[in-house]
């Protein structure tokens, strides 16, 4: 078994530098939050989790050949990246993407369903595909509650804060590897 997800890599070295600038402010307000390493940052559109190994080539062939050359078709579409929020009581903070989100949605829709169809892998229960760059996690128990109102406002007051492009013309099948200091990421390519 290998635990894999499909993505979207933000590889636009101005817009990581303008993230990371932005992340070390969070982190000094809060210690205990686990940033996202510059080199895995990411949009998942689906979550595949644990699956058997032989599985992988034909996820990646439905991937290259339905989706990156049928939908994509050597195109590269271009979004920004814009704007702070957080989920779940501050738990995941992210960025926004802006652009053709509707296209997004169709590339996630028609995984979904080439994935289901011929693979049998089951679709996502939320069919709406909400786009964001997760730039780091907070457990509830490693809040810093004396400077957790700092940690709201920082996140309030850049709500419309740019941070560059983040430009797109496939997506990857990647396995993740989990360990202590993190995850680490590969591309699976078959």
């Amino acid at each position: 078994m290998i635990r894999t997800f499909i993505a979207i890599e933000l590889k636009n070295q101005d817009t990581i530098e303008r993230i990371v600038s932005f992340t070390s402010r969070l982190i000094q307000n809060q210690p205990k939050l686990k940033l996202i390493k510059p080199e895995n940052l990411h949009m998942t559109l689906k979550f595949l989790g644990n699956i058997p190994e032989p599985l992988a080539p034909k996820i990646f062939t439905i991937l290259k050949e339905e989706i990156n050359q049928k939908m994509f078709q050597g195109r590269t579409l271009k979004y920004i990246l814009k704007g702070v929020g957080q989920f779940n009581k501050f738990s995941v903070f992210w960025i926004k993407l802006v652009g053709d989100i509707q296209f997004l949605q169709n590339v996630k829709s028609n995984a979904e369903e080439l994935l289901n169809t011929k693979l049998k892998i089951e679709r996502d229960k939320r069919a709406q595909f909400k786009p964001h760059l997760t730039i780091g996690r907070l457990r509830k128990n490693k809040i810093l509650y004396e400077t957790f109102d700092t940690l709201k406002n920082l996140i309030n007051e850049n709500k419309n804060l740019e941070f560059g492009s983040f430009n797109i013309n496939e997506v990857k099948l990647k396995k993740s590897i989990l360990t202590p200091k993190g995850p680490i990421y590969s591309d699976l390519v078959y």
